[in-house]
């Protein structure tokens, strides 16, 4: 070894031709030659370094090297295949070496030999390399098909939640992690095609991980052949679960929708501004009742010939609102299959623009609303009729309630007189009465059994031509008492041959409640006058009825005279449903009541009926 190192000393040129990164150094770490690929290495240049202290030519090595040297000229040589120092100014670098001393004859050691090699840039590769495979999880598998021996990084003994130390031990062994069936035949096939025919593979399948975990993973491989025979094949392994579960859950999800949309039929569509270029799905040609095989006309003029004419322009008015405000909306409108049939659609249009482009495209969905559409009128004519029925029976529940008690009161009050009455004369009169309210009472019965028997028809179907002083006059009577009580008057003027089609009970009860409402409201300093006028004003046939009562303060309670439980005085028999079931009644058949009052002076009803 001594006349080796001497050797090195003196022939400075065979140390210069040396291919590996080698120089020595005398016992004060001053150069004393050096190979050209140490220079390289060390990117030194053409300077002659020979004589030079050594951390003066590597003046970025770290400090901490130098006891390496120093131990070394004690005695002591050292080794190391990379280590990792960190330099004052934080930067990394990676050094390989090896040292060995050298002596004199004496054996004194007068200096050393230093193989010493910067391995930063391929550390921080290697680290790179090693952090992106643990990254994207991804490690190199190995099979020698000649000795059946397998290698495994780390990685992938990692994603088979295996020791580092385990690695298959025999052919079949590198197939049992596979998902059995299916994932497990997958790969053994694509092997047999690498070994046989040479084929790469690329499969993603499931493992079945030591803890019993199953595991999406995509493994490629290929193999290696040699004078025709394959001699190994070789790979990677990657774990895919976390993207591949995703994966597979968004095409569920996309499957849902497709079939939602097929069996919603929900329609999709685009449409270019610029150039008109229309693009109609499969769902969106079959709503309109086309087929998209043989499409012999612009969509664009299909869409605007299928649309209902009335609905056409407000379509095209309502889209360019949405073009022009926001960019969306919706409408709804009718088309026109060839075979007349008419479909309701409803459009949901969104507008938008690609900026690198500048093109406009019109985007949405129509989906088929036909069946909500019927429904909906069916309702409304039920939600008609209901109203209809309702109205009827709250009149005649009113009717009931208000026109019979008047009847019994009259009838009750009548008798009483009768029964105290001595002189013939006046018991005659009373018996007319009696009769008179009797034959009224009856009338409004048959009048009721008429609304009864009507409560599935339309209104308008009862109503009948009837004469209105003959009405007037009924009503009158059978309040007659209430007349006697209050010692009021009644002033008509009404042509005897005045006709009005109406529903007799809902005239009767009309009147019965103005009637009630003047003499239940009198003055208390008047008595009560009550004039009925009748009138032909164009096609209608107005009826005014006013007295002279109490009257009513419009400003205050002219919006809610005709409400529900609305009471503008305090009379104890007051309810509040009199004038909104007359307005109700008279509304139900085609006419209309206003009012003026004036409080202490009295109040006017004004009533028009078509004619």
């Amino acid at each position: 070894m001594n006349l080796f190192l001497k050797e090195l000393k003196v022939n400075s040129s065979f140390i210069k031709d040396t291919p590996v990164p080698i120089a020595t150094l005398d016992q004060n770490l001053v150069f004393l030659s050096y190979s050209t690929l140490f220079s390289e290495k060390h990117q030194l240049g053409t300077s002659a370094i020979n004589g030079s202290y050594f951390f003066d030519v590597l003046h970025d090595f770290p400090a901490s090297f130098k006891g390496i040297l120093d131990n070394c000229l004690n005695g002591i040589p050292s080794q190391s295949d990379g280590k990792k120092f960190i330099l004052n100014d934080g930067k990394v670098v990676w050094l390989k070496w090896k040292t060995n001393p050298w002596t004199n004859d004496t054996g004194t050691v007068v200096g050393l030999v230093l193989i010493l090699e910067n391995i930063t840039e391929k550390k921080v590769i290697d680290e790179l390399t090693r952090e992106a495979q643990e990254v994207s999880k991804t490690g190199g598998w190995e099979l020698n098909l000649l000795t059946k021996k397998t290698l495994w990084t780390p990685m992938v003994n990692s994603i088979h939640e295996m020791p580092l130390s385990y690695t298959p031990q025999t052919f079949e062994d590198n197939f049992i992690h596979f998902k059995e069936g299916e994932h497990r035949n997958k790969i053994i096939n694509a092997v047999e095609r690498a070994t046989e025919l040479g084929t790469p593979w690329d499969e993603e399948v499931m493992i079945t991980t030591g803890t019993g975990q199953e595991l999406w993973v995509s493994t490629k491989g290929r193999a290696e052949f040699i004078n025709g025979e394959c001699v190994r094949i070789y790979g990677i392994c990657q774990d895919i679960d976390i993207y591949k579960r995703a994966q597979l859950q968004y095409r569920q999800s996309a499957e849902l929708l497709r079939n939602a949309i097929t069996a919603s039929q929900v329609g999709t569509w685009e449409y270019n501004l610029a150039n008109g270029e229309t693009v109609w799905d499969d769902m969106n040609c079959h709503l309109y009742g086309i087929d998209k095989n043989n499409i012999t006309n612009s969509l664009y003029r299909i869409w605007k010939n299928r649309i209902h004419p009335d609905d056409l322009e407000r379509v095209i008015r309502d889209t360019t609102l949405f073009y022009n405000g926001k960019g969306k909306g919706s409408v709804e409108y009718r088309i026109i299959l060839n075979d007349g049939t008419i479909r309701f659609l409803k459009s949901t249009v969104t507008f938008v623009s690609d900026v690198k482009s500048t093109t406009q495209k019109a985007i949405g969905i129509t989906q088929d609303v036909t069946v909500e559409k019927m429904a909906e009128k069916q309702l409304k004519e039920f939600a008609q009729i209901t109203s209809e029925q309702n109205n009827s029976l709250t009149n005649f529940a009113h009717m009931v309630s208000h026109d019979l008690r008047s009847h019994a009161t009259n009838l009750s009050v009548l008798t009483s007189f009768l029964e105290d009455e001595k002189d013939e004369n006046e018991k005659k009169q009373i018996v007319t009465m009696l009769k008179n309210a009797a034959d009224s009472l009856n009338s409004t019965v048959s009048n009721l059994n008429e609304v009864v028997l009507a409560t599935d028809t339309n209104i308008t179907d009862i109503m009948i031509g009837i004469n209105l002083l003959e009405a007037i006059h009924r009503v009158r009577n059978n309040i007659s008492v209430l007349f006697l009580e209050k010692k009021g008057q009644c002033m008509i003027d009404v042509d005897p041959e005045q006709g009005i089609t109406v529903v007799p009970a809902y005239l009767d009860s009309i009147l019965l409640n103005l009637f009630t409402n003047s003499l239940k409201y009198s003055s208390t300093l008047r008595s009560p006058v009550i004039k009925i006028i009748s009138k032909l004003e164009k096609n209608q046939l107005v009826i005014i009825f006013s007295d002279n009562g109490k009257g009513i303060d419009i400003e205050k309670f002219g919006g809610s005279i005709f409400g529900m439980n609305k009471t503008f005085h305090r009379n104890k028999d007051a309810r509040g449903v009199g004038l909104y079931i007359t307005k109700n009644q008279i509304n139900a058949m085609g006419g209309s009541i206003s009012v003026e009052s004036e409080v202490n002076v009295g109040t006017t009803f004004v009533l028009k009926f078509k004619i």
